[in-house]
């Protein structure tokens, strides 16, 4: 008697019909999830606007743009209200790019040196016009001072700033001889936070060759007295 061949059990089911009905079963479910209970698609929220590091780096920062560099013009740059100490001044004399005295409104002379930076000496390339660039910032407006400190010769080191009725501008005379190349961060000196903006001047007035940049390698005015006793 020959022995019938076993046939596979019919329990367990073909492989591949289950794979199928899975697969349909995964298109069902997206599609329910996709359309919302009207048969439309379900609103898909957009996701919030970032800003990339690269949008960040080029967006502008306050008013000192390539084109203001070295350019002091009446009126370009925005006033803030308030007397760093409560007073104005008036210009009597300029000695150089960094030095000057005033009167303030008693009538008291006051010697006033530039906080943070450092101007060609008279007698040095480019030591006129850095001390008439000054004159011509200082003559024809009233100063507001934020006084730093005494130097050793009793001057007051100051930060300074142009300033009338309307409030003060917000660009300090400092930062505008640095930003026309008419003088140079003192770094030994300069110590606060707004140091680092001015270093970014001077690396701007430099690449732009404005004032005494317009050497290739103009001598600082710390080392020129070294060599230039008074």
């Amino acid at each position: 008697m020959k022995k019938r061949k076993s046939s596979p059990s019919k329990r367990g089911g073909s492989p591949v019909r289950y794979g199928l009905e899975a697969a349909i079963l995964c298109i069902l479910l997206l599609a329910a999830a996709y359309v919302n209970n009207n048969g439309s698609p379900s609103p898909v929220t957009p996701p919030a606007q970032t800003i990339s590091n690269s949008q960040k780096k080029s967006a502008p920062v306050g008013r000192s743009s390539t084109q203001e560099h070295g350019n002091v013009r009446a009126g370009t740059t925005a006033k803030t209200s308030g007397s760093p100490d409560g007073r104005q001044y008036r210009l009597v004399r300029v000695s150089d790019g960094d030095s000057f005295e005033l009167k303030d409104d008693e009538n008291r002379t006051l010697r006033v040196r530039l906080y943070g930076v450092d101007a060609p000496e008279g007698n040095q390339r480019f030591g006129r016009e850095s001390r008439e660039h000054l004159l011509d910032l200082l003559k024809n407006s009233p100063l507001c001072m934020k006084t730093m400190y005494k130097d050793n010769y009793q001057r007051t080191v100051a930060i300074v700033y142009l300033c009338d009725n309307d409030g003060i501008d917000e660009r300090s005379v400092n930062q505008r001889q640095v930003q026309s190349g008419m003088a140079w961060v003192y770094d030994y000196f300069c110590k606060i936070d707004l140091c680092n903006t001015w270093k970014l001047e001077e690396a701007m007035a430099r690449k732009q060759k404005l004032g005494l940049w317009q050497d290739e390698k103009p001598t600082p005015p710390w080392q020129w007295r070294k060599t230039h006793k008074r």
